[in-house]
């Protein structure tokens, strides 16, 4: 008999790997019965995870570092990370009203390397300092999302003191159209389809990606709890299994018109297909009433080790929430990140399978020399440093 396993997700296009392990079989060859539920917001996950209503979880990837530092105001169980869900999906989006005025402010900064659009942010925010006016507000999902670290990193790679220039609130996403579209934000990072859907009807314009800040850089992950891996390991490794291999079929180009039609169900991610589709296809449209642009990698399910669960990229998360004082100044990062983030689980099964995986469980993350960078794929960083995990205490 199959056993049952539940996993609970948000309606994002970065949902598509348990989505495809249900639908294509896959969870269904490794004797899993696997049922999806769907939910609006990332406390609701992780709390439900903690609580044991899911044995594993569609998570953003700072959630599990941070609850197992005790943040977030909720007792919770810890979490184990045995595989990440792919790479790629956010955006950064602004009001049609705000960029108009980026517009004029620095036309140059607007027309030049969509990285260095938060220039013109910096610009308008000296324009209402000096008249004025409230400060902007942006959203992001989550507290310890990367969402809130890549529009901090944004901003701040341009000037722009995130604490004190504007406030930055928590929306959900599947509500950060509407906040948009009604005022109450000026701008927001989300994943897909949530900035698509602003182009599209006309309220929002992409100012920057994922991949012009960092691109690879760690997104979502497969939380399950500590105990659950314990008291059923061949479950996990089978769970794993069927989620790599359905990362692989849905990073197939042919596969994604079909995926996008499958997330379109309402009980899966429920936006327009053609919304999902342009996404999915790598061919966004970054303004209204513009050709879409040609980005490939927009969204890497499989391909550039994105289902690995790299130690390294869990230690930038954490170094992000110690640069923005979520965390001590002393705290021991890479040793939570160690009981966290679980490559050995990974590496166990997979083991039969013919899927690429990395040497060592550590790296050095935007060195343009780097001996693996065929493997791993483009991932400098907008402001051109690297990130060296043995450098952080």
């Amino acid at each position: 008999m199959a056993e049952k396993v539940r996993l609970g997700f948000v309606p994002l296009v970065d949902c598509a790997i348990p989505v495809v392990a249900r639908a294509m079989g896959f969870a269904e060859q490794e004797n899993i019965d696997l049922e999806l539920v769907r939910e609006m917001s990332w406390a609701a996950i992780r709390d439900k995870l903690s609580y044991g209503v899911f044995e594993a979880a569609h998570l953003l990837a700072g959630i599990p570092i941070a609850a197992r530092l005790g943040l977030g105001g909720v007792p919770v169980q810890h979490i184990v990370v045995p595989m990440a869900l792919g790479r790629g999906g956010n955006a950064i989006t602004v009001s049609t009203r705000l960029y108009q005025r980026m517009l004029e402010a620095d036309p140059a900064a607007m027309h030049g390397p969509r990285g260095l659009s938060a220039r013109a942010l910096k610009k308008v925010i000296d324009e209402d300092r000096a008249a004025g006016r409230p400060v902007m507000s942006f959203a992001t999902v989550f507290p310890f999302s990367s969402h809130n670290y890549e529009l901090r990193y944004w901003m701040a790679a341009a000037g722009i003191d995130p604490d004190r220039d504007v406030n930055i609130g928590v929306i959900a996403p599947p509500r950060m159209f509407d906040s948009l579209r009604n005022g109450w934000v000026d701008g927001y990072c989300v994943g897909e389809p949530w900035n698509q859907r602003a182009v599209f009807h006309g309220d929002g314009v992409i100012v920057a990606l994922k991949d012009d800040i960092w691109p690879r850089s760690p997104e979502k992950v497969l939380g399950i709890r500590e105990d659950w891996v314990n008291s059923s390991p061949e479950t996990v490794s089978g769970l794993v299994r069927a989620l790599v291999r359905a990362a692989e079929w849905a990073d197939q180009p042919g596969n994604r018109s079909e995926l996008a039609q499958m997330l379109s169900e309402e009980s899966n991610v429920g936006a327009p297909y053609e919304i999902l589709k342009a996404s999915l296809g790598g061919r966004p449209v970054l303004r209204p009433g513009e050709a879409p642009a040609d980005i490939p990698d927009r969204h890497v399910f499989y391909r550039y080790t994105a289902t690995f669960p790299w130690l390294s990229q869990g230690s930038w998360v954490g170094t992000q929430m110690k640069r923005w004082g979520q965390v001590p100044a002393d705290s021991d990062l890479n040793s939570v990140v160690r009981q966290v983030y679980r490559p050995d689980l990974y590496r166990a099964a997979v083991a039969d399978l013919d899927v690429a995986v990395p040497k060592h469980d550590w790296r050095v993350e935007g060195a343009n020399d780097a001996e693996d960078r065929s493997f791993v794929g483009p991932d400098s960083f907008l402001d051109n440093t690297v990130f060296d995990p043995e450098k952080v205490s």
